[in-house]
């Protein structure tokens, strides 16, 4: 019986070990890929490391919300209360008199047709959550490495981009692609998608 035991034991484990290796490397392949998403780009020019305050690019739309069925107007809310509450944790303060920093956010979705023309955007602004709601972004910075404009990313990529106030040139991006699936999601699920992003934010000075 000893010899039996023997002979048939390793065939079991050989015939189990494929699917178990299987396994484990899926496993590894998922939890590698979501954290590459989330990702920074920093102007070389202009350090971050003095600056300490902030104000939205665009406290109030230009022109009045209109979103789509599968749009809703709460995913706005749930960003800029989000994105506070971790810049607040960065040692970043807000101020309506003059920030160091200009705070903005984008969401990439996909637009009709004939919303897809070049003169209805400023430079460097592309198709995002925020136009849905009338906003218009002119900042940009072509000469920062990796930078591309907002319509180049996956859709339901969520963006934060910090800009100077003085120049309207782009200092710092962070971004997770593909985050939001669901534009109806709540402030659970946007909120660690945001704490991702800042979590990159080097701290204000003095922190």
């Amino acid at each position: 019986m000893k010899q039996t035991v023997q002979k048939t034991t390793p065939l079991r484990l050989f015939k189990w070990l494929p699917a178990l290796l299987i396994s484990v490397l899926f496993s590894s392949c998922v939890t590698t890929s979501v954290v590459e998403r989330t990702n920074t780009i920093m102007s070389p020019d202009k350090s971050l490391s003095k600056q300490r305050t902030y104000s939205w690019y665009q406290p109030k739309p230009t022109a009045p919300a209109t979103y789509g069925k599968d749009y809703s107007p709460e995913l706005h809310q749930h960003l800029t209360k989000a994105i506070e509450a971790e810049l607040a944790e960065k040692g970043y303060r807000k101020t309506s008199v003059n920030p160091d920093l200009l705070l903005a956010y984008d969401v990439s979705v996909s637009v009709p047709v004939e919303k897809d023309v070049p003169e209805l955007y400023g430079n460097g602004f592309g198709y995002s959550y925020a136009y849905m709601g009338g906003y218009r972004y002119t900042y940009g910075n072509t000469q920062m490495p990796g930078y591309r404009a907002v319509d180049l990313f996956k859709e339901g990529t969520v963006i934060v981009d910090l800009i100077d106030p003085k120049t309207n040139q782009l200092l710092w991006r962070g971004w997770t692609e593909g985050a939001i699936s669901n534009f109806n999601a709540g402030y659970g699920k946007v909120s660690g998608i945001v704490r991702n992003i800042i979590s990159k934010l080097p701290a204000a000075s003095g922190n």
